[in-house]
């Protein structure tokens, strides 16, 4: 993901699909793959706009190698300003993937900044940003 980090001037936002697991010792949750931007996706300096193709026919690739053993975990993309903020289309993008039902009951949302990377974690329509540890 960071080699899509919008530090040209003319460089457009990328994303894509997080790919991953849940541990069942832990709950925790890992994030193994991720899908880089499609021919078909709409990339502008300012707005990134994922389509279908290509990110779920990787996806089914991922599943059948992984024999079922990984999910849909969210939705990657950069910003070019150095501490990344969610739009208001991007806030509208995640409501709306959070009503959907997901077997791991809950999405992450990355935004990849010039200099900063900011994580938000969703479920049951509630949206929290996860600080990062020292």
């Amino acid at each position: 993901m960071s080699r899509y980090i919008q530090v040209k001037w003319d460089a457009t936002e990328a994303g894509g699909i997080l790919i991953g697991r849940i541990l069942e010792e832990d709950g925790n949750y890992i994030i193994d793959d991720v899908t880089e931007p499609m021919p078909s996706d709409r990339r502008k300096r300012t707005r990134f706009s994922r389509k279908p193709d290509g990110h779920q026919e990787y996806f089914n690739e991922v599943w059948n190698r992984e024999k079922g053993r990984c999910f849909y975990l969210g939705e990657w993309h950069t910003h070019p300003e150095k501490k990344p903020t969610p739009s208001f289309i991007d806030k509208e993008d995640w409501s709306r993937l959070m009503k959907m039902e997901f077997e791991s009951g809950c999405l992450f949302f990355i935004i990849i900044g010039i200099d900063e990377i900011k994580v938000w974690y969703g479920a049951e329509d509630q949206l929290i940003e996860l600080k990062r540890r020292s």
